[in-house]
């Protein structure tokens, strides 16, 4: 190419990548939004059982809410510190029981009934976390806490006097009426569920934002290099530990009330299963993770009307589709197709304020 065609051609690589210019701001926009939507997306889905006057979709709503909280509690010890607990679902029930028990034979109110269970399995969480974790921790804590949650299930299934045994505890009380809201009726359920998947994200939220969630996922990632950079790492991963289960037991204070009923089988570890199976397909590590794939996992299922035996033929067939495909969950994969995305957006933005 001769001397005088050089320019021109850079003339029109430049016009060419002038008008290439102006994708990168809508995608950049796209990425920025898409994480908006979702949240606003939640917001309906939350409304929409409370508006729509079915007790069936009150019923479904508070059954997520329930379990999006569960999932989510469970995310902060597993996806932030990387610490394979098995003893969610004996918390879940633990909550339950304890707060039945001290409404229904001590005499206290229902919210009052909350914090004191929250402060129960704050410690025996603490017992049971701590040497588990001072001394062993990685596959052992996962089996002591397995062993934790079967213990706790054959003390509720042999406790007659206490627990009702296998034939379980009838619940007849309902939550007291708060700030002129009545959370009697099946309504008032659902937003008692709900809140609680609310307060249990913005703990999650804040926990993510804070330096002690970044310490975390550093011990998450090596807990020697966490160790040489000054971090606790046996106090971290109780710590995670402990607000885990605090509001395991916090979330099963609703569900005593919201079904009646409580038995021995809701401590079965096969919970605990299906919320890890909830994590790996919303992602687990990710704020958005258990709600995704909580609606995943029990919400299409239940509106497909589908039995619990095919609800775990489904999370078997998911669980390995996403682990083959999806390894980071169906967030982590949003969230890997955004990050490219974003990063044009800040150079943009930096060369922008260059300017």
């Amino acid at each position: 190419m001769n001397s005088a065609a050089q320019p021109l051609a850079q003339t029109h690589e430049a016009a060419g990548k002038a008008a290439r210019v102006p994708a990168t701001p809508r995608l950049a926009l796209l990425a920025y939004w898409l994480p908006v939507a979702g949240w606003l997306m939640l917001a309906v889905l939350m409304v929409v059982p409370a508006i729509g006057g079915s007790r069936y979709l009150l019923y479904l709503g508070t059954l997520i809410a329930l379990q999006a909280a569960l999932a989510t509690s469970l995310n902060l010890v597993m996806g932030y510190a990387g610490q394979f607990a098995m003893s969610h679902a004996a918390f879940y029930g633990f909550g339950a029981y304890a707060s039945a028990l001290l409404v229904g034979s001590a005499g206290l109110g229902f919210w009052i009934s909350i914090p004191v269970t929250m402060l129960l399995a704050a410690v025996l969480a603490a017992c049971i976390g701590y040497p588990a974790l001072r001394y062993t921790g990685g596959v052992h804590l996962a089996l002591i806490t397995f062993a934790f949650g079967e213990l706790a299930r054959l003390l509720a299934a042999n406790w007659h006097s206490v627990t009702g045994g296998p034939m379980g505890m009838r619940v007849l009380y309902s939550p007291e009426p708060l700030l002129g809201f009545n959370f009697a009726n099946s309504r008032g359920l659902y937003w008692l569920a709900a809140g609680m998947l609310l307060v249990s994200l913005l703990v999650v939220f804040l926990v993510q934002r804070s330096r002690f969630g970044r310490a975390l996922v550093a011990v998450r990632e090596d807990e020697v290099l966490a160790a040489f950079l000054g971090i606790n790492v046996v106090g971290h991963k109780l710590a995670a530990y402990v607000m885990s289960s605090m509001m395991a037991a916090m979330i099963g204070t609703a569900y005593a009330p919201f079904m009646s009923f409580i038995s021995p089988e809701l401590l079965n570890a096969h919970e605990t299963i299906s919320l890890i199976g909830v994590l790996i397909i919303g992602g687990i590590g990710t704020l958005s993770g258990p709600i995704i794939g909580t609606l995943v996992f029990f919400g299409i299922p239940e509106l497909l009307r589908l039995a619990q035996l095919y609800r775990l033929v489904i999370l078997g067939a998911v669980i390995i589709v996403g682990v083959l495909f999806m390894p980071q969950g169906i967030a982590g994969l949003i969230r890997q197709r955004l990050r490219p995305w974003t990063r044009v957006a800040g150079a943009a933005t930096a060369d922008a304020i260059k300017r």
